[in-house]
């Protein structure tokens, strides 16, 4: 992915720009699901995946094998062409009425420390507000939260030379990205 880095923190490079979930060839890709109730307000992204993973995201909804509780993961290791991640989190994202900013932050947070366990390299972030008509304000917000949660998530884990040489993407729209790069500048945590 070629999206231009927005920052760095403790050797983790930021990125952000638009983020193909079928042709992203990264160690793991991030992707939100909500309830099955809101099944109609999937992010467009998701959908792309489960329909070039053959319903596969569906049917562990349908199944019951993941619900999309906030904060509830799955990984699926290995996906079959044409997807290229080598590993995919589903993380749940729960009813779409209540997901906001601070919401967002928790659930990139949970990310993050998935993804540092799972030693990747390479992350790609579909996590997102989910509601076409989100303001810019909003939108905004959202990212200095989502951003706050992964360097927060950084700031906790115990081996912080474990992740040099870390590429996280957030699939982010140019009028987020100065965001994220603030955030990063700005951060108060402990010494990089």
């Amino acid at each position: 992915m070629d999206a231009p880095i927005v920052g760095t923190y403790r050797t983790v490079r930021f990125r952000a720009g638009p983020v193909d979930p079928i042709a992203s060839d990264v160690d793991l890709l991030i992707v939100g699901m909500p309830v099955l109730s809101a099944t109609s307000r999937i992010d467009p992204g998701a959908c792309a995946l489960d329909a070039a993973l053959s319903g596969t995201l569906s049917q562990l909804r349908a199944g019951r094998l993941f619900d999309g509780r906030f904060g509830e993961t799955m990984i699926l290791s290995s996906p079959p062409p044409p997807v290229r991640c080598r590993s995919l989190m589903i993380v749940g994202m729960g009813e779409i009425d209540d997901l906001d900013a601070e919401r967002l932050g928790r659930l990139t947070a949970v990310a993050m420390r998935g993804a540092l366990r799972l030693d990747s390299c390479s992350i790609a972030c579909l996590l997102r507000l989910l509601d076409p008509a989100a303001t810019k304000v909003r939108q905004r917000a959202a990212a200095r939260a989502m951003m706050a949660g992964v360097l927060t998530a950084l700031d906790a884990y115990l081996s912080p030379g474990r992740f040099a040489g870390l590429d996280w993407t957030f699939d982010q729209s140019d009028s987020a990205a100065d965001v994220l790069g603030t955030i990063i500048a700005r951060w108060p945590a402990a010494p990089r």
